[in-house]
Parts: structure tokens; sequence; C-alpha cells
């Protein structure tokens, strides 16, 4: 087939949670399909192990998140009906070139790989077949944003988001031949809230070659965490650790160290982590696996986000026992005691790595289970497969 993709970005180098996977699954259905990427980018940003895909970049318009432009267009947005995630994104460029596209080509489908995106090729939808790749459920993580904010001025204004968010995605998932979910979990909210009835599950998956055990362990009372720290759940749940949970562990192993690993840390982060001892956050690093390899203890004790979490596909992969909270595995078919631990709350939390970190012989088993899940479920080719029967049957519908 012959498919467009519309994105955000070149999803090369592989460095985020969302590029990972947009990166590997387009990687396997560019085997089998001619694929025209159209996103913000540039040349060099290219990967080259894709030959059938054929990207079209243009240069972003898209404000940075800072400075009076942003607060200005905060602002703009409280009289618009749009969510500011989707003002923010729509270019009337990009859609121009969305449509100039499929005015000289013959597309057998257009695929949104983020639904804040849906904006840009609206024209489209009327009369192609179309997916829609959902990496999150948006308005829950705006849920979650208002559940946790403190400030009252800021609640506000994220309770107006969120509420924009649900009727924009229940609105949007109606404009798709088929949809994809990242988890059953995710699924569920779609169908029971938006009454989606044509959305599949495409899971997250880690490279199970490229991610493997590795005897390089050299701090046996260290923790990490790993993820891209210009992400706000990231920030979140890394500033919750230090804050509510780090000084209990610290407490009865002095010896005790975390490293954050991502990057784009916000410097707020980077001065908070200086005045604490034994926390490293190392910013944008080229391989993270001798970091996971050489700490004893993965750790997930994220309070916001949604989707699943490519970051502990990565850690099972390499046989890491890992300690995470409900939300920061949420959307993995994981079961607590057989694959990892998960605790709520700073205290459990902390008697969790406490234990973990004092007798690891006891959790060795579950980084053991961890990778055999991968295997059996996680590989990316297997994940490739379902999306490109997902591609298929879209094919075969029309909107109208």
């Amino acid at each position: 087939m012959n498919v467009l993709i519309v994105d955000e970005e070149v999803p090369y180098p592989p460095n985020t949670g969302k590029r990972l996977r947009t990166y590997n699954i387009v990687k396997r259905l560019q085997e089998k399909h001619q694929i025209t990427y159209l996103c913000y980018g540039n040349e060099g940003e290219l990967p080259p192990d894709c030959p059938n895909v054929r990207f079209v970049t243009l240069q972003s318009p898209i404000i940075p998140q800072r400075g009076l432009s942003f607060y200005g267009a905060l602002l703009k947005n409280l009289f618009s009906r749009y969510p500011y995630v989707v003002d923010r994104h729509y270019s009337e460029i990009m859609s121009r070139r969305a449509t100039s596209l499929t005015g000289k080509d013959r597309f057998d489908l257009v695929h949104c790989e983020w639904t804040p995106y849906t904006e840009n090729i609206l024209p489209l939808l009327h009369g192609m077949p179309s997916v829609l790749s959902a990496h999150n459920v948006e308005a829950q993580i705006w849920e979650r944003y208002f559940l946790s904010e403190q400030n009252p001025l800021k609640k506000a204004y994220i309770h107006i988001q969120w509420r924009k968010l649900l009727k924009y995605e229940r609105l949007a998932c109606t404009r798709y031949s088929e949809v994809t979910a990242v988890s059953a979990a995710d699924k569920g909210i779609f169908e029971r809230q938006y009454g989606c009835g044509n959305i599949t599950v495409v899971s997250n998956g880690v490279d199970e070659t490229y991610f493997v055990p590795a005897d390089s362990l050299r701090n046996p009372y260290g923790m990490v965490f790993t993820g891209s720290m210009d992400w706000r759940p990231n920030q979140d749940g890394i500033y919750h650790f230090l804050k509510d949970i780090y000084p209990f562990i610290k407490q009865k192993i002095p010896q005790a160290t975390v490293t954050v690993v991502g990057r784009k840390p916000p410097q707020w982060l980077v001065d908070l982590a200086g005045a604490i001892p034994g926390v490293v956050v190392t910013g944008t690093v080229d391989d993270v696996r001798p970091f996971i390899a050489e700490n004893a203890l993965y750790i997930v004790p994220l309070r916001i986000g949604g989707g699943s979490r490519l970051k502990i596909l990565e850690a099972f992969s390499m046989e890491k026992p890992v300690l995470s909270t409900s939300i920061g595995a949420e959307g993995l078919e994981v079961e607590d005691g057989a694959h990892l631990l998960l605790r709520d709350g700073p205290e459990s939390f902390a008697q969790a790595a406490i234990e973990m970190l004092s007798n690891p012989q006891r959790y060795e088993t579950l980084g053991k289970s961890g990778r055999e899940l991968i295997l059996n479920k996680y590989t990316w080719d297997s994940i490739a497969t379902v999306m490109d029967g997902v591609w298929r049957r879209a094919a075969g519908k029309c909107n109208g």
C-alpha cells in the first residue's frame, strides 16, 4: 500500500518514548509498504535504515513553551473551543502540504501519529481510509494534572484544558476508519467514554536484541530512572521521588544513590539534584543501557501519565528488577510480585526500595520473568504485525 503518515517530528534519533515506538513500527512496516512521512524536522535527522520512507519535512512554526509569547498563547486559548495542545500544533502550512501531497499521489491510507494533529488533516478524513494512533488518552493525563496540582490558578486552567480535551478526543476518534491504543486500559476508555467501537490495541514494545541482560552491576545500592525529562509526568515523578521518597531510603541505606537519565532536564531539577547527596542528573546520553545495567534497581515513581511505559519494557528486557507505582506500570500486562513490585504512597515505595536493595537475591526472579514476558508479548516484530493488520482493515473502509 501507499501510506501517508502525518506526525509532529521525525521519529529519529529514537531517544524518546514516542520516537522509539514510531521509529520501530515504521521501520518494519516500510518493508511491506511505500510510506510518505510528513512532519517537522530537517534532512539531517532522517533514519538511515528506512529506504521505503519518503520524508517530507517542514520548518516548525511551534512557539517554545517559555517567555511572553507562550503565556500570551495560553491566555488566548481561553477563548478557543480547542484545547491548547491542538491550537499549538495546528499549522496551515502543514494542512496545505498534506492536501497537496494527496492531490499529487494516490494514497491508500492516511495515518495520524498523534491525536492533536487531527486538525491538520481534517479535509483528508472525509474521503480517505484513515488510522489514528493514540499514544495516550490525552484527557486522562490532564485530569491527573488537575488532581495533583496545588496552585489554585494553575488548577483552574488545567481543569479547562481537561474538559476541552474530553470533548476533542471524543469527536476526533469518530473521524477515523480505525483507531489504535497502546493498552487495553486506554482502549476501554475510548470505548466507554468516547463510544469508539473501531479501536485495536497496538502495544508498546522493545528491541529485545538491543536491550539484553548485562553482567556489569557496579553500584549495588544504585537506583536508576530513564525517560525524557522535558515531559511533565517524568518531572513530577522524579520531583516526588527526591522530595518524598528518597530521604526515607537514604536514612536506612546511606550508600543509596539515584541516577536520572534523559534529555532536556529543566534547570530546577538539575539544581535540586545538585543539592541532594547521591543524586545525578545526566541529561542526554547516547545509550541508556550502561546506566540501567550498572545500577541495582530500576524505579518508576510516576503519579501522572497515560499509555504504557517503554521504560519498563527496556528494564525488563535487560532482566533488571523494577519497582513502580501503579500508574507507572499502567497499560502493561504485568503482575505485582511476579514481574515487578507495585507500590503506591511514599513510605510504601521507599520500604520496597529498601527491601529490594538490601536483599537483591530475593528479587532476581523478577528480572528473569520480565525478560520472558518481553519475548512472549512485547517484541517490535509482533507489534508491527498487529499495526499492519490495522492498516489493511482501514484501507478497506472510507469514512465518506
